[in-house]
């Protein structure tokens, strides 16, 4: 795992951190789901 993933999931668990608890389960997700794409062999930025 590049440090440039590391570093974008790092960011977005902060940024769900810091939504209501009603939009986190969404959002981690949505979190899921990205880092599955990327598994998959999808880059981050798509």
């Amino acid at each position: 795992m590049s440090n440039e993933i590391v570093e974008a999931v790092a960011s977005e668990l902060e940024r769900i951190a810091q939504l209501p608890n009603s939009e986190q389960p969404a959002a981690y997700s949505q979190l899921q789901q990205k880092l599955q794409q990327v598994l998959d062999g999808q880059s981050w930025s798509e």
